[in-house]
């Protein structure tokens, strides 16, 4: 039964994949206007899987919204594969409302998809969000439970 469940969410992982694929990236048509970086790394570790923040930009995206993107790295420190994948990975304001990523973003690299044990990937996950709003960045292991909490600090 957990072997059938297992290639389940492997199917699952790589029917999301196929579809931001085929969905493709396009280039945000907004130009970054004002830039905040946080470039000290700090590292976390949940169930075997270590995240650490890279780094996060932001910039306008109209008028009340801004564009956050969140350069982080994820190792896989487990004996088995993972699936790491932006449905994971949240924005939360100070008001408790998350937000999921957004899509048709240009960013670097790809976070998402299976993670074999040892290995680890690094990219940016893109999220629009509310202006001047505090905002912390969160990785949630669905399926063996807990979370990750990064502050985020930005003016």
């Amino acid at each position: 039964m957990k072997g059938k469940i297992l290639v389940l969410l492997s199917l699952l992982a790589c029917l999301l994949i196929i579809l931001v694929v085929t969905l493709g990236v396009t280039n945000d048509s907004t130009e970054p206007t004002a830039s905040d970086h946080q470039d000290e790394s700090e590292t976390q570790e949940l169930n075997g899987v270590y995240v650490t923040l890279n780094g996060v930009s932001v910039s306008e995206h109209s008028d009340t919204e801004q564009l956050v993107k969140v350069d982080l790295t994820a190792e896989n420190t487990r004996e088995s594969s993972i699936s790491f994948l932006p449905i994971n990975l949240t924005l939360v304001d100070e008001e408790h409302y998350a937000y999921s990523h957004a899509e048709r973003i240009e960013t670097k690299g790809i976070i998402g998809g299976q993670l074999e044990s040892g290995r680890s990937v690094s990219g940016e996950i893109a999220f629009i969000v509310p202006k001047n709003t505090a905002l912390e960045f969160v990785y949630s292991d669905h399926f063996r439970g807990g979370q990750l909490v990064f502050p985020l600090e930005l003016e």
